[in-house]
């Protein structure tokens, strides 16, 4: 998550001082009128701050903020930081930290971003001062996801089933309902009612389960996540 913009020389935007006694918050403000950049440079090279997040996030931030004064938009700042947020408190919650409860909300926005980023890539999308938000970043985050979901919970297959069989959620154990919810919307997994129908459909035709049929009934969901549907709708 840090090393996400494909920049490899930022030692010319760190904080030591050059010859000349350039300070970072200099340089920034030299490119840009924008007081929360230069706000944020300051932040960046206060050592207190340095030594409780490291070094890691620290260059995190230092390539951030490359990118919003390259490209002249300080309120990209706001949303990186928002969505580095939400990942690393889905990492803690995932390994069983306190995290926060609001972060399976959060994911409907991460999905929003990368679907624009997919857009940009498949050029169904098209700008002339280019992308928003940097694409490298945004295939780290949904990496980053995929990994949190896949290690989150040994217990995701169960709860799934008793979701997709009996609509039954795992009200006993708070944060396996969260990683469930993690897991249906970040793979586009219809309601229980939704799942009812569907299967109605398929006896009313006289077909079995079938992974392409519930693709063509539910074409926002996950190839991964139908192939558990159908799994589980399996006698």
């Amino acid at each position: 998550m840090h090393k996400v913009f494909g920049l490899t020389h930022l030692r010319a935007f760190g904080c030591s001082k050059s010859i000349a006694d350039i300070t970072l918050d200099q340089l920034v403000s030299t490119f840009s009128s924008d007081p929360s950049l230069t706000a944020f440079a300051q932040l960046c090279c206060n050592p207190s701050w340095n030594s409780r997040y490291g070094i890691a996030f620290h260059e995190f931030c230092l390539q951030v903020l490359f990118e919003c004064v390259s490209k002249d938009r300080p309120t990209l700042l706001q949303i990186y930081l928002s969505i580095y947020s939400t990942i690393e408190s889905m990492a803690e919650q995932g390994t069983g930290g306190a995290g926060n409860s609001g972060d399976s909300i959060s994911l409907l926005s991460l999905k929003l971003a990368l679907a624009y980023g997919e857009s940009l890539l498949a050029k169904i999308l098209t700008s002339s001062s280019g992308g928003i938000m940097h694409t490298t970043f945004l295939g780290t985050v949904k990496k980053r996801v995929e990994e949190i979901l896949s290690s989150s919970s040994p217990n995701i297959q169960k709860n799934l089933l008793d979701y997709i069989k009996f609509g039954r959620w795992p009200c006993d154990d708070s944060q396996a309902s969260t990683h469930l919810s993690w897991y249906l919307q970040w793979n586009g997994v219809p309601s229980v009612y939704e799942l009812r129908r569907a299967e109605e459909k398929m006896k009313a035709l006289g077909m079995t389960s079938s992974v392409p049929f519930l693709h063509l009934l539910f074409p926002r969901t996950n190839a991964t996540a139908l192939a558990e549907i159908n799994r589980c709708a399996d006698p």
